[in-house]
């Protein structure tokens, strides 16, 4: 495991079981605020910064979910079993942790978990193929020629995440186009696995599959709940199913 600058943190609580917060692509640790704060009572509760976040620093050009998990493991209590909580993107990394350094993991939960494929039509599949071969022609264009026709495209058909990545698009490319399914199998603690009903950014398709991949986990659907409500007006649900099995592990 290699050093790692500091990541910047919010601690809170004395007591109980070490839960550590991964927020999701585009948010800080502030996202998990909402969550966070009903398990303070009863838990030492750690919400990091993901590196290129909030105020911790990126890591290197392109860095993938595999570095970040290294980079994670050598900021956590190496003496000291912990619980990964990650939404969206941070649930890749709870993942791949879980995976890569399983005596410093607990239990993973994750609250639309990235990380696994999604079941796409041959029209989408063949549109994707398109604008990927349209977005290199441009990109040599501009080398050849000295236009600018990338940067149109992006502006047109680039995701607001892409748009927005700035140093970390390398880094968000890396992870959009991985496939967790192999690190999922090597994971040897229980998992939750929460998923709004409504997210079409994670949808539940890839809890259900993350559910046969993790040899003990546990698939809940969310009625009613979206990606990022679900941080939200659901932490209360949230709250009850992540309770219940932290109860479980007391007492097993």
């Amino acid at each position: 495991m290699t050093k790692a600058p500091h990541w910047h943190k919010h601690v809170t609580g004395t007591h109980g079981q070490n839960i550590v917060w991964l927020h999701g692509w585009g948010y800080d640790h502030t996202g998990f605020d909402r969550i966070a704060t009903l398990f303070q009572k009863d838990s030492v509760t750690t919400q990091f910064d993901l590196p290129g976040f909030g105020e911790t620093p990126a890591l290197f050009k392109g860095a993938s979910t595999a570095d970040y998990a290294e980079a994670l493991a050598a900021q956590l209590d190496q003496t000291s079993s912990h619980i990964l909580i990650g939404h969206s993107y941070g649930g890749r990394l709870a993942v791949q942790v879980a995976a890569r350094y399983p005596n410093l993991v607990k239990a993973i939960v994750l609250i639309g978990g990235a990380g696994l494929p999604r079941k796409r039509s041959l029209g989408f599949k063949a549109k994707a193929l398109f604008l990927k071969l349209v977005g290199k022609a441009a990109h040599m264009i501009d080398a050849v020629v000295g236009t600018n026709l990338r940067s149109a495209y992006v502006a047109r058909f680039g995701s607001q995440d892409y748009k927005n990545a700035g140093e970390l698009r390398a880094t968000l490319v890396s992870a959009v186009t991985e496939n967790l399914a192999n690190q999922a199998r090597q994971i040897t603690c229980p998992a939750l696995l929460l998923y709004g009903s409504d997210d079409t950014d994670t949808p539940g398709e890839i809890g259900k599959a993350y559910e046969r991949l993790i040899p003990v986990s546990r698939y809940t659907e969310l009625k009613g709940y979206n990606h990022h409500d679900i941080l939200t007006r659901g932490a209360y649900q949230c709250e009850a199913l992540i309770k219940g099995f932290l109860k479980d592990l007391k007492n097993d």
